[in-house]
């Protein structure tokens, strides 16, 4: 029986995480330096590479959008420092988060943190001078905490606080449900956050806190959980609260 040795030697076939297409080495750019976050995204094959719309140069240098953002002009009152994003929410990506929060594979989870990794670097070169030494995530509401099986913004985070070498703190509780933000006008998303969130415990340690959620939309649930905890610092305390999300709506 013939032995086909030069099958040795053949590349292993790799399956992109997204399409299910061979993965082949691409020649796309990958914006991230980290190195670990950029095995992830050299995962990918070259058209699902391609096709994601990074935020490379924002107009607004408050929330991070590729456009001019009415949403910060017209907040009198801002919670958090600055926040950043790593894409647009096209339909593509809108895709991308529901094959990763309604089906929970793994090799998604891995390219959105990856994806969310673009924008943190984007965040520490906006303000150089920050140091970021605890991250959080959005908290779920029990509901749908039950109903979905795990917090995609605390898994996203999980992983960028390993790759970077922060420490992730679980510091934020949802006291209720809400309806999608998506469906509603952006006073009623204003008026659902008001008194949505509880801080854990009152936060000793000292240190700015970064918050990642999967999408922003108005810059309301990120702007109600920097204002809980940065109400739950310590008197006379410095900190800082940052924004870092995945997708910019």
């Amino acid at each position: 029986m013939p032995i086909n040795i030069g099958g040795w030697f053949a590349p292993t076939k790799r399956e992109c995480p997204i399409c299910g297409r061979d993965s082949r080495p691409a020649a796309v750019p990958i914006p991230v330096k980290n190195s670990a976050p950029r095995k992830a995204l050299a995962s990918l094959c070259g058209s699902c590479l391609q096709n994601i719309p990074w935020i490379a140069n924002p107009v607004c240098r408050v929330c991070g959008r590729a456009e001019l953002c009415e949403d910060c002009v017209r907040r009198t009152e801002r919670f958090y420092a600055i926040s950043r994003c790593a894409v647009r929410y096209t339909d593509e990506m809108k895709n991308w988060l529901a094959l990763y929060k309604y089906r929970g594979n793994e090799g998604v989870e891995t390219i959105l943190a990856a994806m969310a990794a673009f924008a943190f670097e984007r965040l520490r070169a906006a303000d150089p001078q920050a140091h970021f030494p605890f991250i959080t995530a959005v908290p779920l509401a029990p509901e749908r905490l039950r109903e979905r099986g795990f917090n995609q913004a605390e898994r996203l985070a999980i992983r960028l606080a390993q790759w970077y070498g922060m420490t992730y703190q679980p510091l934020l509780l949802r006291l209720r449900h809400t309806e999608k933000q998506s469906l509603k006008t952006r006073r009623s998303r204003v008026v659902d956050m008001k008194g949505n969130f509880a801080a854990t415990h009152r936060s000793s340690f000292s240190g700015n806190i970064l918050v990642l959620d999967d999408v922003y939309t108005t810059g309301s649930t990120l702007d109600e959980c920097a204002r809980v905890l940065l109400q739950a610092s310590e008197p006379q305390s410095e900190r800082r609260i940052y924004g870092l999300l995945w997708a910019r709506s």
